[in-house]
């Protein structure tokens, strides 16, 4: 019979739940200990990260592009985790992964054909215009005196080469081989005379070296130089610094200068502040004239001593004009294609320069469509360098 006392109920219900109760209350001791245990691995973690806590990009260099790994076309993403300060740190590279960046491995197999043009330029390198070094294979002026900035260079048609007629534009679209499928659209759309800078980060460089003269266009190799707001805004691994002396940065251009062939000449990726710097641009730019090379200033500083500095050193310099797609928008971009235009016809001739960016490749594929009527000629950027100084 059940009993009518409610004491005696009330302890009978304390009783049945008082093992519910210690194992809430061991679980949430758990719990506690579990988030504390998390908390301390995080910090450990990050106090030995020196850019613990830092937002850092990463970036899949030479493989597909997809709608979530887009590559930034200004800053490339990337922030500098080696810095080599001496040569050995720098051979030391070719055995720490990045030795397949020179060697012609292409991991663009699966991105669609480039078949070559009737016009293609010759395969790379050529004979006596390389110097073998620990690194890769360098630059050089050949001993019969042929020099790569002639041999590499996408030469003028023969209906061009007798007067400067009303109006030369060259082009000089940079970033390349960083994203398969944007190195793969300028490479196939643009016209032939367009020329591509390469940046020494990416993979199977060599192939795309070979695809793009397959396809008529010379190429140019970009060297990352330090911007005035270095290290905060950084170019990326074996960025020349006006900090360093110029035995590091001559290491650091050798190895920059190995990680492909077929170039005609370099350019500068940021910069603003080592291209206003005489002394450390001066041993920079005696080596690059000694391989037999000219620079292209991208015309992205306005602080700029590099046509001093090449007449002072020998080396073939030519500066762009503007950024095209400064301003990466289609009513933007068609304005500095009009005044390339201008400035072409009121000088004779005028240089571009422009990012891969899609709409950047769409808008230059569309204007070069209607130059023939307006008397204007794309000619590639080598040939803006002085008569002599290639």
């Amino acid at each position: 019979m059940a009993s009518d006392d409610p004491n005696q109920t009330d302890a009978k219900t304390a009783s049945k739940n008082r093992p519910q109760r210690r194992s809430r209350l061991l679980l949430g001791c758990w719990l506690v200990f579990g988030v504390f245990l998390a908390g301390l691995l995080g910090w450990l973690v990050l106090a030995n990260d020196p850019l613990g806590g830092e937002p850092v990009a990463t970036v899949k260099l030479g493989e597909r592009e997809d709608e979530t790994a887009k590559v930034d076309t200004q800053g490339l993403g990337m922030r500098s985790t080696m810095r080599p300060e001496d040569k050995a740190k720098i051979a030391k590279a070719e055995n720490d992964g990045d030795g397949d960046l020179a060697l012609g491995i292409d991991p663009s197999g699966t991105e669609e054909a480039i078949s070559p043009v009737s016009n293609a330029l010759p395969p790379v390198p050529a004979k006596g215009l390389v110097e073998k070094t620990t690194l890769g294979m360098l630059p050089r002026i050949s001993k019969d005196g042929r020099r790569p900035s002639q041999v590499y260079a996408r030469k003028l048609d023969s209906d061009l080469s007798g007067s400067p007629g009303s109006g030369r534009i060259a082009i000089l679209i940079g970033g390349m081989g960083l994203s398969a499928k944007g190195t793969q659209s300028a490479i196939t759309r643009l016209p032939k005379e367009v020329t591509l800078g390469f940046a020494p980060y990416g993979r199977g460089l060599q192939a795309w070296i070979g695809k793009a003269r397959n396809r008529g266009h010379e190429v140019l190799l970009q060297i990352p130089m330090e911007p005035y707001d270095f290290p905060d805004n950084d170019p990326g691994p074996y960025t020349l610094l006006t900090s360093l002396s110029a035995e590091e940065n001559l290491g650091r251009l050798n190895w920059l200068m190995s990680r492909f062939v077929g170039y005609a000449g370099v350019t500068n990726y940021m910069g603003a502040k080592f291209t206003s710097s005489a002394e450390p641009m001066r041993s920079v730019f005696a080596e690059i004239s000694r391989r037999g090379l000219i620079f292209i200033d991208n015309g992205t500083s306005q602080r700029s001593q590099t046509k001093e500095m090449g007449k002072e050193v020998g080396l073939g310099v030519s500066v762009a004009d503007l950024v095209i797609d400064a301003n990466p928008t289609e009513s933007a971009i068609d304005n500095s294609l009009s005044r390339l235009e201008v400035i072409a016809r009121r000088r004779g001739s005028a240089i571009g320069y422009a990012t891969g960016l899609p709409i950047t490749i769409h808008r230059i594929v569309e204007w070069s469509k209607s130059l023939e009527q307006k008397g204007l000629v794309l000619i590639p950027v080598t040939a803006t360098v002085p008569a002599g100084q290639t």
